[in-house]
Formats: C-alpha cells, sequence, structure tokens
C-alpha cells in the first residue's frame, strides 16, 4: 500500500452539478479526494492494530532475570494461593523432603528446639536450588554410583551424605555455595544449666543448645551451625552427647527411617569415622 493513497492529481473526466450553489464539481476529482480518505483510514487502521499487537506482547514486561524467569517457568508460580512445595516461605514449610537413589527421607522442622534460624537456612538453600533450576543453571536430576538417577526435588551444589557409623547416625551435608550461612545456634533447654569452660559473649550458653537427642531427631554436627548436619537412629536417648546439638528436625516415619538404616549397608572404610566409599547425593524438597 502506497503510504499516501492514490494521488488527488489523478486525471479527471467527470463532472457533477449541485443544483443548490449553481457550482459544477468533477466527479473524478471527488472520487480522488474519498479515495484518498479510505486509504488514510486504512493505514491508521494497520498502525493503531501494529501498536495494539506490540503492548499485547509487551504486557507484562520482564525485570532482569527474575522477570524472565516468572514469564518463561510455568512451575514458579506466585499465587499466594497456590505456591508450589519448594518455594514455600517459612512459615508455610513444615518441613524438608530428601530424595535419595535408595528412597526417600522426610523431616519435620522442629523450630521449637532449634529457632528460626536453621529453618530459614534450610529453606533458603531449598529456594537457591529450585531458583538455579528454573533458570537454566542447574538440573533435578542427579546420576548416583548404581546408574540411577534422582528426579524429584531440586539438586543443591553440595547436598550429600558422606558418613554412617553402624546404628548411631547418618551425617551429611547441605549447602547452596560458599559456607557462608549465619545460623543463630538452638536455646537451651535447660533453665539451670552451668557450662563446664568459660563461654564466649556471643554464646554465653556454650555446649548446650538442644534437648538430649532420641531417634530420629536431626541436628547440626559438632555443634555448630551447619552446613554439615546428622540424623540421630541410636535406639536410646543420647545422653554422652548431651545438649551440643541444634535439632532443627525429626523423622516420625518408620519408612523414612529405615531408608536411613539401609545405608549403614553400604561398603564403608575407616579414618577415625566411618565414611561410604560412595558418597550418596540427594535433592531436596519442602512441604
Amino acid at each position: 500500500m502506497r503510504q499516501g493513497g492514490p494521488s488527488i492529481t489523478a486525471p479527471l473526466s467527470r463532472t457533477k452539478r449541485n443544483h443548490h450553489h449553481g457550482r459544477s464539481f468533477p466527479i473524478g476529482l471527488i472520487c480522488a479526494v474519498l479515495s484518498a480518505i479510505f486509504a488514510f483510514g486504512g493505514t491508521l487502521i494497520i498502525a493503531m492494530a501494529m501498536i495494539s499487537a506490540d503492548n499485547h506482547g509487551n504486557a507484562n514486561p520482564t525485570q532482569g532475570k527474575e522477570g524472565a524467569l516468572r514469564s518463561s517457568s510455568q512451575s514458579m508460580v506466585y499465587n499466594n494461593n497456590d505456591v508450589p512445595p519448594s518455594m514455600m516461605d517459612l512459615p508455610s514449610a513444615q518441613g524438608l523432603l530428601i530424595h535419595t537413589h535408595m528412597g526417600d527421607i522426610r523431616i519435620h522442622f522442629t523450630p521449637e528446639l532449634a529457632g528460626e534460624s536453621s529453618i530459614q537456612y534450610i529453606t533458603d538453600v531449598v529456594q537457591a536450588a529450585s531458583a538455579k533450576q528454573n533458570n537454566g543453571m542447574g538440573s533435578n536430576a542427579a546420576e548416583t554410583m548404581n546408574g540411577r538417577r534422582i528426579t524429584e526435588g531440586f539438586m543443591c551444589q553440595k547436598c550429600k551424605f558422606y558418613r554412617a557409623e553402624k546404628q548411631l547416625l547418618l551425617q551429611g551435608i547441605i549447602s547452596e555455595g560458599p559456607r557462608n550461612n549465619q545460623v543463630v545456634l538452638g536455646p537451651c533447654p535447660n533453665p539451670d544449666y552451668k557450662p563446664k569452660s568459660k563461654c564466649p559473649a556471643h554464646d554465653p550458653n556454650c555446649g548446650c543448645h538442644g534437648p538430649i537427642m532420641t531417634k530420629g531427631m536431626v541436628g547440626w554436627a559438632g555443634g555448630g551451625g551447619g552446613p554439615d548436619f546428622f540424623i540421630n537412629t541410636f535406639a536410646k536417648p543420647v545422653d554422652w552427647w548431651e545438649n551440643q546439638h541444634t535439632v532443627w528436625g525429626e523423622i516420625r516415619d518408620e519408612k523414612s527411617l529405615k531408608v536411613v538404616e539401609s545405608v549403614y549397608e553400604l561398603p564403608a572404610h575407616m579414618t577415625g569415622m566411618r565414611m561410604l566409599d560412595h558418597e550418596i547425593e540427594f535433592s531436596l524438597e519442602l512441604f
């Protein structure tokens, strides 16, 4: 289509007389003017349609990587009424689901024992792993030593079991990136606790950060604040550990405990501790 429509200087071939004013108007001129009006109107309609289409394509403009993520991934739902478990916030998440090639381990959070800091750290790791995967930077599948793959949950940078002390504990690590977590250790449950040594000012209850651990309890290893953790499977209360460990979770079903105890049968070697010959990678998910 030509921008200006047909030329209004086209040759005139006919005239039409106006009887009210006694004037004579060329028919060709009238046709040419009408044609130009229609042509201009068509051009305007097309331009408006193009603008509308362009606005439609940018109705939800991306705002950096986060915006692109929201528009490209159907699994990333930002409606509070329908949020996938992997993206729940702290008050919504009830626990952590660990997926291994040997089965799933369901750990219920215990903020009443650990405080919110430990739970927030774990939630942040899962959310970081989820965002990395949905942004095309990670995978939700990990190949294990026997060729089987984990296809559920989200893989984080350092999520694996590496130590298995038979009938006592299974130890691993939960981490996404450098070990810069600022976890506040759990409160001392004993109001009459007397530390055996002088405690630093920032930790007046050193050596007392949780209950005497019983079977199924999950806590940070070494009396610290993670990212290394362990699952206690000892049949009786482990009173020789006293109150050293921040307990952030608990296994409450036999199926999960059997998965943990099945790891004890895998090949291992001694280095002062019983270390698995082949570390077990796992993925994470909140429930």
